[in-house]
């Protein structure tokens, strides 16, 4: 393993390690708000507990990297390379994901109120109970995902890939998507009160219990959706 101490050095006297080595560090709690680690090796780095707090982490490798009850609110992690990534319980509230690839990353419990995540790459990511309420994921790629429980709530999903997706119990109530691939998704249980579904792909989509009140369908394909409830009267296609 590289030595890596003059970057570390670097980042906790001045803030700054844009293009820096900091993979496998051990960077816990601690306080990097507002710092520049654009472009930097984040490999494995462990950042649990740390405050990033406005910090622009674009452009970055964070793969496989540590952030539980990490501090992102507000930061910039657009375009960065964050697969395996683990976030949960992290705070990232505002924050900007858009371009960022997320396959397999830990969400459990992560706030991601008013986020940007447009065009992200979630695919097989774990979001159980994530607070996505008015985030923007049009056009993600969410492909096998577990959204169980989530807060989706006036989230933006226009042409999002939410295909295989688990929505159990999610709260999608005011969210539009528009154009979204939901085929052979679970949203069982699901909230979708009030829900913009028009053109939406739910091929094969599990909706047994799902609250489609005041949800629009114009232009939906619905071929073998199960449980389509509009009126209160179960649906088996």
């Amino acid at each position: 393993m590289a030595d890596n101490t003059g970057d570390i050095e670097r980042l906790l006297e001045t803030k700054k390690c844009q293009g820096g080595d900091l993979s496998h560090a051990n960077l816990s709690n601690f306080d990097l708000s507002g710092a520049d680690l654009s472009g930097a090796n984040l490999y494995c780095t462990n950042l649990s507990g740390a405050n990033l707090s406005g910090a622009n982490l674009s452009g970055a490798d964070l793969s496989y990297a540590n952030l539980v009850k990490a501090d992102l609110t507000r930061a910039n992690i657009r375009g960065a390379d964050a697969k395996g990534i683990n976030l949960f319980d992290a705070n990232l509230n505002g924050t900007n994901l858009s371009g960022t690839d997320l396959t397999f990353a830990m969400l459990v419990n992560a706030v991601l109120s008013e986020a940007s995540l447009r065009a992200v790459k979630l695919v097989g990511a774990n979001l159980i109970g994530a607070k996505l309420n008015s985030a923007n994921l049009s056009s993600a790629d969410l492909g096998g995902a577990n959204l169980s429980t989530a807060n989706l709530v006036a989230a933006k999903l226009l042409s999002t890939d939410l295909s295989e997706a688990k929505l159990v119990r999610a709260d999608l109530s005011d969210a539009n998507l528009v154009g979204a691939n939901l085929t052979d998704a679970n949203l069982s249980n699901a909230n979708l009160l009030n829900t913009n579904m028009t053109s939406a792909l739910l091929i094969g989509t599990y909706l047994i219990g799902a609250n489609l009140i005041g949800t629009q369908l114009d232009n939906t394909k619905l071929d073998g959706a199960i449980g389509l409830t509009t009126d209160g009267q179960l649906v088996v296609s």
